[in-house]
């Protein structure tokens, strides 16, 4: 009774203090008014040093959240509040609670367990919002798994939006106090749950669909409270579920539907990509790591998955192939009209025109039947170096070399130059095909357009790009020509061409276009050009060792040893006489 006494005792006193400290701050302001400011001030610091002598702080240190007594405090109440869910399970297992009104109860004491977390955040109270959260999620999550898995009480379907309510709620509750703690959690609850239920339940596809949101919410509260750890493992589970589904349409049995998993894939990468361009288009932020993977494993498993299905399965793929081509178009404006514009958004540029690339080429492959492929990636081709001569910037060089490759490889411009130049038993002989000289046309156009930018805004990565072209370049035109002239210098009577004159042929396309590469690398502006004359003369050299002295006979040997000792003395000195020697840069 004494001491209830005394605190009381002690509480009226420092009220009557407070009070004291409130009239001595209404006399100062007072006194400011009569006094002028600098009155008001000395009276205000007298003021304030006798408050701090006779009355308690407000700012009195707390106590230490770490003291060894008060975490086992807190565990000893997570461990009562368990208790509590194993009454709830012993009542329901003897049967004095209905099974359904049993698990209701015990999911309710989870929230209610998440409600009092939310209580002791707002009250900056970390420690025991952590442990109370840590007793939802115990209680919550394996709970949600016996009813679905044991109980039989709630279905695959009912069992995820149950994960889905218990998650929200948490991430919620992180988020309204920031308790990154509770953020992982709640991933590290729900993932497992997740695929437990999952592979118990067999329901794939709303899983699926549930991770895939859990993955944008983490990804979201990174971009608003830095909060980077969570979002790894939960887009991973996401990629790892819509694999899964894709899977199960593959599976002898046919377990889901193509338009189910395609459904996830374009759900999966469409999230993602629409999350970071919000975050870098309106909030003017570049791509980090994870975005890059993320939209990275995103492509490869929606588009790469999608194409995949359609090629398997047979389904018509044009809806898929349209949307990708419209992403596509949408990723290339944004970068070229508003990224390029701002300084230090570099990594962004690359980053949609990168995706762009991919998203259009996947989309042209579903949309454009084979034979007219070639065509369109070889006009794509001539626009982005017709782009980079115009305006220099290295992601369209970039991307006019991978198209024209991309070209010559769907065409079979490549296979049939290589076939042409290097082939031993060739059997009955075929002409370049319409397609090839479409692509042997851009390619001509490429090279020229791609070396119209001045020397001193290229780097070492675009004169590589530029060699890349002019490789195409000559590997095709080495190949047409080879091509209509083989059949007419040695065409036999069944379709085929004579072995030593098709031998002779090539040496001599060969020895000719390195003239002539030579020649056109002696100018500054076309440098990389004679980057290929050693090269080709080798080459040449080997040629002869495997094909000109095994076939040949004589007379076209003797024809084949002059041209290419012409090549041998000539193009040297047309480098030479450039100004330079082959590798100066």
């Amino acid at each position: 009774m004494d001491d209830r006494t005394a605190r009381l005792e002690s509480n009226v006193e420092q009220l009557r203090l407070a009070i004291l400290s409130l009239q001595q701050r209404l006399d100062a302001l007072e006194a400011k008014r009569a006094s002028g400011v600098a009155a008001a001030a000395d009276a205000l610091a007298a003021e304030s040093t006798e408050v701090r002598a006779d009355v308690p702080s407000a700012d009195a240190p707390t106590k230490d959240p770490y003291d060894p007594i008060a975490i086992l405090s807190l565990i000893g109440r997570l461990l009562l509040v368990l208790a509590g869910g194993f009454f709830l399970r012993a009542m329901t297992d003897t049967g004095a609670i209905a099974r359904p009104v049993g698990l209701a109860l015990a999911f309710a004491y989870a929230l209610v367990w998440l409600f009092m977390t939310d209580r002791a955040g707002a009250r900056r109270q970390v420690p025991s919002a952590v442990f109370h959260a840590l007793a939802a999620a115990i209680v919550g999550f394996p709970l949600l798994v016996e009813a679905t898995t044991r109980f039989k009480v709630l279905t695959g379907t009912t069992s995820v939006i149950a994960i889905a309510v218990l998650t929200a709620g948490l991430l919620l509750v992180a988020w309204r106090q920031r308790l990154r703690a509770v953020a992982w959690l709640a991933v590290i609850g729900a993932l497992p749950t997740s695929f437990v239920l999952l592979i118990q339940t067999g329901v794939v596809a709303p899983f699926a669909f549930y991770l895939i949101a859990l993955g944008v919410a983490t990804l979201w509260l990174g971009y608003t409270l830095d909060w980077w750890g969570p979002r790894w493992p939960a887009a991973l589970a996401a990629d790892i579920a819509v694999i899964g589904v894709t899977l199960r349409v593959l599976a002898p049995e046919h377990q889901d539907a193509p338009q189910v998993a395609m459904a996830l894939q374009l759900t999966l990468l469409g999230a993602y990509v629409v999350s970071i361009a919000i975050r870098t288009l309106i909030r003017g932020r570049n791509v980090t790591f994870f975005e890059v993977m993320q939209t990275a494993a995103a492509l490869i498993v929606g588009i790469g998955g999608a194409v995949y299905l359609t090629r398997v399965t047979g389904i018509h793929p044009e809806a898929i192939g349209v949307a990708s081509l419209l992403f596509g178009s949408a990723c290339y404006a944004v970068a070229v009209a508003f990224i390029d514009r701002h300084e230090g958004s570099g990594r962004n540029v690359y980053f949609y025109t990168s995706l762009a690339l991919v998203l259009v080429v996947a989309g042209l492959t579903l949309v454009i039947v084979e034979q007219w492929l070639g065509v369109v990636f070889a006009l794509l081709a001539v626009l982005a170096a017709g782009l980079w001569s115009r305006f220099g910037r290295l992601f369209m060089l970039l991307h006019g070399a991978f198209y024209l490759v991309a070209a010559g490889i769907v065409s079979g411009t490549l296979k049939y130059g290589a076939l042409a130049v290097a082939a031993g038993e060739v059997g009955q002989w075929a002409l370049p095909g319409a397609v090839m000289l479409i692509v042997l046309v851009a390619a001509t156009l490429s090279a020229g357009l791609c070396s119209a930018w001045p020397d001193s805004a290229e780097g070492e990565f675009a004169r590589g790009l530029r060699v890349v072209i002019i490789m195409v370049f000559v590997w095709a035109a080495g190949g047409c020509v080879i091509g209509y002239l083989a059949p007419v210098a040695g065409g036999l009577a069944d379709r085929s061409v004579d072995p030593g004159v098709l031998a002779t042929v090539r040496t001599g396309v060969l020895a000719v276009a390195t003239l002539l590469i030579a020649s056109i690398g002696r100018h500054p502006r076309f440098r990389e050009w004679g980057w290929l004359v050693y090269p080709l003369l080798v080459g040449i050299g080997l040629k002869m060792v495997a094909q000109d002295f095994k076939y040949s006979r004589p007379a076209t040997l003797f024809i084949a040893m002059g041209l290419f000792g012409a090549a041998l003395i000539i193009a040297p000195r047309l480098l030479r006489r450039g100004g330079r020697k082959v590798g100066d840069r």
